[in-house]
């Protein structure tokens, strides 16, 4: 009879702890963003990627300029390519590097392309709402715990990213049916990591001219992050191609150019400031922008992506996925 109580209160208590479990982890999913409006698509592209994961070969990372700016759908349809976007608005060096971590830990990419447009930022820039859609869609991990360390605030808690609904408790005040809905499941709502955007937003002109200082000089916590995901990619055999996503925007420098240039020079790999080949490419800053030139929109992404893939073909070693059934099975669904 005792043998039979402590069964029964052993499995009460087992029973007690799967309920709170998943009550607690249903009220987390209910009260985080769901990030279904326009304005803030980013917020899923991390999540997004991980059952797209076995099926990226190529994998570009950077900030808003990478996710408007390169079309996986182009790449695959023109170059059998099977790319994923791991962007976000203001994503930081140290989140692209814990992004690259992460992504060779899941399924070894064969290219990674590091988009430089963040670089000319300072080492205590802190943006948390970013900053939240990047971590917070991330697995639980090493680099998650990492990647939050390296980005938060004074403010902010590292346990707030361990234990989202401590960040987000207060969200009842904005409350929908879509938070119930969407608690467990959301439909992907972008294309591999790219978000097209279809407004145009002439420029007031196509010369590309630079105000940054000619002094300006790449910040330790920038030039630790890059040296750190050059070595990642070359310890894990993994190319790399460091670039920047053609743009009009004058906050650049031809010192940073020189700089990363100098880094990559030295590790042997290549840099390419694609603002440099925008006739190249067909851009048309009157057409292909939404913001007088600060990105891409759909029609020039589409230009950039077919250059991209030509570019990549002529000089990396990139599988043609196209005739692989696992592959067009997936790109059938997209």
């Amino acid at each position: 009879m005792k043998l039979k109580k402590l069964i029964k209160n052993i499995i009460t208590v087992l029973l007690k702890i799967i309920l709170i479990v998943f009550l607690a982890v249903t009220l987390t999913r209910i009260m985080m963003p769901k990030y279904l409006d326009e304005e803030s698509k980013d917020g899923r592209i991390t999540q997004e990627y991980y059952p797209a994961s076995s099926v990226s070969d190529v994998l570009f990372v950077g900030s808003s300029v990478v996710f408007s700016g390169i079309d996986p759908k182009v790449l695959w349809e023109r170059d059998g390519i099977s790319a994923f976007v791991r962007a976000n608005a203001s994503q930081t060096m140290w989140i692209s590097y814990y992004m690259t971590e992460d992504a060779i830990k899941c399924h070894k990419p064969e290219l990674v392309c590091l988009d430089m447009t963040f670089i000319k930022y300072d080492d205590d820039f802190v943006e948390e709402p970013s900053t939240r859609k990047s971590v917070d869609g991330m697995r639980l991990s090493s680099s998650k715990i990492e990647c939050a360390l390296a980005s938060m605030g004074e403010d902010e808690r590292l346990v707030e990213y361990l234990i989202p609904i401590l960040r987000f408790h207060s969200r009842w005040k904005e409350f929908t049916w879509d938070d119930i809905r969407y608690a467990w499941y959301l439909s992907p709502v972008t294309m591999n990591g790219y978000i097209a955007d279809y407004e145009v937003g002439p420029a007031e002109t196509e010369d590309l001219t630079y105000a940054g200082s000619p002094d300006q000089k790449i910040s330790p916590k920038n030039e630790e992050y890059l040296r750190k995901t050059i070595e990642l990619c070359a310890d894990n055999g993994v190319q790399l191609l460091l670039f920047k996503t053609p743009s009009l925007s004058s906050n650049w420098s031809d010192a940073l150019d020189v700089q990363i240039s100098a880094i990559a020079d030295e590790y042997g790999i290549t840099y390419i400031n694609f603002d440099r080949y925008g006739r190249d490419i067909g851009l048309n800053f009157k057409e292909d922008t939404p913001d007088m030139g600060s990105h891409l929109n759909h029609t020039g992404a589409e230009k950039f992506s077919e250059y991209l893939g030509d570019y990549i073909n002529a000089n990396y070693e990139v599988s043609d996925r196209r005739d692989a059934k696992k592959y067009d099975r997936y790109w059938s669904k997209k």
